[in-house]
């Protein structure tokens, strides 16, 4: 089984148990943030993703992060569970997935908008708020950057995709050329 899907299936068991509460779902989702931060500092990660490093470890650093970031009991028993299933490899995919179930719950559609350079915040609402015009949901989008394009933007929505890339026309037009 793919790590994707068993994370999937770690994010569905949280949701669930945390009670399908918004308020409570958005808190747990921070407090999973803060102990993903440990995957950013590297001593801490080395501890964590190493096969050989005890568990009682890993879960001592879990705990202190979890403990910082003021998370309920049951929070830390689940990701002490986790720990102990041995999937602390996944904890960054689980803490995504969460995240895109919430957004779910609450009818918000993530969207990658990839450009040739990078634009300015003023562009990307602009751009954000004609995508939930066109679509009439509410949208999260993230940046990225691909200079490949040559020019314009592509988003991608789920299994959707809207390329105004100068790039893809290009393209086109060399085919067409071709023929």
């Amino acid at each position: 089984m793919s790590a994707t899907r068993i994370a999937n299936r770690y994010a569905k068991a949280l949701y669930r148990l945390m009670g399908e509460d918004p308020k409570k779902t958005r808190a747990c989702l921070e407090q999973l943030q803060t102990a993903r931060a440990l995957f950013d500092i590297e001593p801490a990660a080395k501890v964590l993703i190493s096969p050989v490093m005890p568990q009682d470890l890993k879960k001592k650093l879990f705990d202190a992060a979890l403990v910082a970031a003021k998370s309920s009991d049951e929070l830390r028993a689940f990701i002490e569970a986790l720990v102990s299933a041995g999937r602390v490899d996944l904890y960054p995919i689980f803490v995504d997935s969460f995240a895109r179930l919430l957004n779910e719950a609450a009818g918000v559609v993530n969207a990658d908008v990839i450009t040739a350079v990078t634009v300015d915040a003023a562009v990307v609402a602009s751009l954000t708020t004609s995508l939930e015009k066109m679509l009439g949901t509410k949208i999260q989008v993230s940046q990225q950057v691909d200079a490949e394009l040559l020019g314009g933007f592509v988003v991608r929505l789920g299994n959707r995709m809207i390329d105004m890339s100068l790039k893809t026309k290009l393209d086109a037009l060399s085919k067409s050329a071709a023929l």
